[in-house]
């Protein structure tokens, strides 16, 4: 492949995992982030979400004790995904097209993924639990306003 097209491939990567809003944890290094998640990728979301909720001293103890326990998996979790990313991204810029491999680094990446956001979905779920019905309500709000995750 020539250096144009091995470009091109790249580029298209990084453009795609952009729309699917997978890039700034992929390309950004691992970092800790102000607020509640303790991580960098999603935790901005969830604590905006959890702002003007008038939590009480007990309940900011708790979230912070559910994200603070759930960090190092995370952490972990990160990793997989920037792994599996740096593997696609090396298949794309290969001299010699490899599609299995490529295949192969897509599923690993699609799966790190998933099990992120399944991580995250766990997470959130837990937070919901130690919120009173009316801060429920305030938050489903905010979050049908925004587009997020609404309530079944």
């Amino acid at each position: 492949m020539s250096g144009l097209s091995r470009k091109h491939v790249a580029s298209f990567l990084f453009a795609s995992t952009v729309g699917l809003g997978l890039a700034p944890a992929a390309f950004a290094q691992e970092r800790p982030m102000h607020g509640p998640m303790g991580m960098h990728g999603g935790g901005h979301d969830h604590e905006m979400m959890l702002r003007g909720l008038d939590l009480t001293e007990a309940q900011r103890d708790q979230i912070f004790k559910i994200h603070h326990d759930q960090a190092p998996a995370m952490r972990e979790q990160m990793k997989q995904v920037r792994h599996a990313r740096e593997d696609l991204m090396k298949s794309a810029s290969a001299d010699r097209f490899d599609e299995t491999h490529a295949r192969q680094a897509a599923d690993a990446l699609g799966k790190a993924v998933s099990a992120m956001a399944v991580m995250r979905a766990q997470t959130m779920n837990r937070v919901r639990a130690i919120l009173t019905p009316e801060q429920r309500t305030r938050m489903d709000e905010r979050m049908a306003h925004r587009g997020g995750m609404q309530r079944r």
